[in-house]
């Protein structure tokens, strides 16, 4: 089965390779089309239905870019340039395309096309759709404005792409990307009604802010003399801290085990024999259990806060995201009465367990801190793009 789906599939591949010139030009692809039927030619010089499909498509193809250059020519709009420079590119790449076949001879004669030289169509554009570029850069770039500032590098990259050393193109680009870009101070602070040392409240900020960096959005963890656009509260509200319990629960554990053997008694209460004659013996299995009291020693405690995104300008609040994190301190010990082969693994664990002091608050609240370390940075990548 799995060889004749291969074959099946080889063979709509074969197939398809075949008709995909004229299904690309039956569908009015005549770029692709031509592109196929070029391939084909290559190939297999002289294959009459694919220089058919190229006498037709090409001229399609060309004149579907030329009659848009005309239009935007004649619409004389100032952004046109950069899509004249592509049209005019796509011209001489697929002239060049099919210069690799011609002239194509077959059975009806030989199909040849005029070679046009576009490279002065191409340098012109090229050249007016970077001066178009730059100035259009130039003027979003006097707004003022953070997001025209990355306009205006975008701006600035399209002339870098036709022009690596246009005037002062680096400098724009340093300029455009040092004022478009957003930069974030995130800070912490405590609201609880523990007094808890500044160490621990800043250690919530995440050390490593790289993964928060994007294009436009620069993070930091330290107040300096940039302007910061956006800052990011990281609020510890309430700490919860259950009072220290402790429960006991009593259990009995029990277990089947061999203990010995006995004979095998028939009806009348004989000992059964075997075919050699042999008393017949078999393992005697007893019932055997123990008493267990556990002891469990618990104390629970929940972090909770949320992140504030605030707009430094007029105090705007973008975003609010809660968090928290909930931890417990437990210890499990036990005492047994019994036969103690009656046990589970785990409760002959617990009898090696001892009773031990309850964590103090602080002692707590560092160690569900490291957790809530892990949850704040989460929650920070996952909006990382709110100050966009």
């Amino acid at each position: 089965m799995k060889r004749i789906l291969i074959i099946i599939i080889g063979f709509i591949v074969f197939f398809s390779a075949c008709t995909s010139a004229r299904y690309h030009l039956k569908h009015s692809n005549y770029d692709m089309a031509t592109r196929t039927a070029v391939k084909k030619l290559r190939k297999k010089p002289g294959h009459a239905k694919s220089i058919e499909v190229l006498k037709e498509a090409y001229p399609m193809a060309n004149s579907i870019d030329l009659e848009r250059i005309k239009y935007l020519n004649q619409d004389g709009s100032p952004d046109r340039w950069g899509e004249i420079f592509e049209r005019y590119n796509n011209l001489k790449n697929r002239q060049t395309l099919i210069k690799s076949v011609l002239p194509a001879k077959y059975s009806q004669g030989q199909l040849n096309f005029n070679i046009v030289d576009y490279d002065k169509d191409i340098i012109s554009a090229k050249h007016n759709a970077a001066d178009y570029f730059y100035a259009n850069g130039q003027k979003l770039l006097k707004t003022g404005d953070k997001f025209d500032a990355r306009k205006a590098y975008a701006e600035f990259k399209n002339v870098k792409d036709f022009y690596s050393s246009y005037k002062d193109i680096d400098n724009l680009l340093l300029t455009a990307k040092n004022r478009g870009i957003s930069h974030v101070l995130i800070k912490s602070e405590n609201n609880t009604i523990f007094k808890l040392p500044a160490s621990f409240i800043s250690s919530l900020i995440p050390v490593d802010l790289s993964p928060l960096n994007s294009e436009w959005v620069e993070y930091s963890n330290k107040k300096t003399n940039q302007q910061f656009d956006y800052y990011i509260d990281i609020q510890l509200n309430k700490i919860l801290l259950s009072p220290a319990t402790i429960k006991e629960k009593e259990y009995t554990e029990s277990k089947e085990i061999e203990d010995g053997w006995e004979y095998v008694l028939d009806e009348n209460g004989n000992v059964k024999k075997d075919s050699l004659g042999n008393d017949i013996k078999q393992p005697k299995i007893i019932t055997i259990s123990c008493k267990v009291r556990e002891t469990i020693q618990r104390r629970d405690i929940s972090l909770q806060g949320r992140l504030l995104y605030n707009v430094v300008v007029n105090n705007k609040v973008l975003k609010e995201v809660p968090f928290g994190v909930d931890n417990f301190f437990e210890n499990r010990y036990a005492t047994a009465n019994g036969d103690l082969r009656a046990l589970k693994k785990e409760t002959q664990r617990l009898l090696d367990n001892r009773p031990v002091p309850f964590p103090q608050d602080m002692d707590m609240i560092f160690t569900a801190g490291e957790r809530l370390k892990n949850v704040i940075r989460d929650a920070l990548r996952a909006n990382k793009r709110v100050p966009d």
